[in-house]
């Protein structure tokens, strides 16, 4: 018999809930995944019904009572309870392969060499991808996040509350809002934006500005990123301000739609230097994804001064 995760367990906790209150009062989906949520942080029932409907969502909740669940435990269950729920809302939604978000802790971490690491996810959505890469740093970690769709806004909050994890959230438009002195600016371009092939360009000029000095911003970005530029308004923004550093092509298997790459660029550096470029295999073929990551490793203590 196979055994039975927190995640899983989690995962179950939040379906029943939400069914649970469905049947009690018909509301929208994330009405009763805020009211859920609620209840759990508080342990207990925050908004009453009839002593039988009060006693069974007491049991439900119990379930969690004993259990050690990690912020990764709560987060994967998530995923798959807000995907559904955007689903039902007819909500865009594009979910981050989790393997991004170990792609980005894994380049932080070799990027940045201190303890204390303030990261900025200025396309935050839901926060997936974000609490991924916090999930995966053992760094002191200082979390800020830009959303303009108030559902998602609130999505984000309730899972950073319920992970435990302290984001700092601005519910507004990403290129009206500039951030200061953040370490790493990330984020994952959604398709709704690729359909404005300049969107990208503005972003990545825009949020190099909330960089400090020599910080990095790592953006999942279409294969085909630079080739809109066709009047070189990037490239000359570009070189007011920082450079490429490093484009790390993923595999297509990664993605249902258009492929796309991790792009690094690094503010206010000295031009003309090494770019690390690779391009990843499935891990699926586990001996040629170790060769690659053993090539970036390899590149990092060659260029650590670039």
């Amino acid at each position: 018999m196979m055994e039975y995760t927190n995640m899983e367990l989690f995962y179950d906790v939040m379906e029943e809930s939400i069914s649970t209150l469905y049947e009690l009062n018909k509301r929208p989906y994330f009405d009763l995944f805020f009211e859920s949520v609620k209840n759990i942080l508080e342990s207990d029932i925050t908004t009453h019904y009839d002593e039988e409907a009060d006693a069974k969502l007491l049991r439900i909740y119990s379930r969690l009572s004993d259990k050690d669940f990690t912020p990764e435990d709560i987060r994967k269950a998530l995923q798959s309870i807000i995907i559904r729920g955007l689903n039902e809302e007819h909500e865009v939604q594009d979910v981050t392969p989790d393997t991004i978000g170990f792609l980005m802790a894994y380049l932080i971490s070799r990027l940045h060499s201190e303890r204390e690491v303030s990261i900025l996810d200025p396309l935050a959505g839901t926060g997936n991808m974000l609490l991924s890469i916090e999930s995966h740093l053992n760094m002191d970690v200082k979390l800020f996040a830009i959303e303009n769709s108030k559902l998602k806004t609130k999505i984000l909050k309730s899972m950073a509350d319920l992970c435990q994890t302290l984001v700092e959230i601005y519910f507004q438009d990403t290129l009206n809002i500039k951030m200061k002195d953040m370490d790493f600016v990330v984020f994952d371009t959604p398709t709704s934006y690729t359909l404005d092939p300049y969107f990208p360009y503005y972003l990545v000029l825009h949020h190099l500005e909330s960089l400090k000095d020599d910080g990095y911003m790592i953006g999942l970005l279409p294969n085909d990123f630079f080739e809109h530029d066709k009047d070189q308004m990037f490239k000359t923004g570009l070189e007011k301000v920082g450079r490429v550093y490093g484009i790390i092509e993923l595999p297509d298997a990664f993605f249902k739609s258009s492929p796309k790459s991790i792009i690094i660029f690094k503010k206010n550096t000295i031009k003309d230097k090494n770019c690390l470029m690779v391009k990843l295999p499935t891990f699926d073929d586990e001996r040629a994804f170790d060769n690659v990551l053993q090539q970036i490793e390899d590149w990092f203590l060659k260029n650590k001064n670039n």
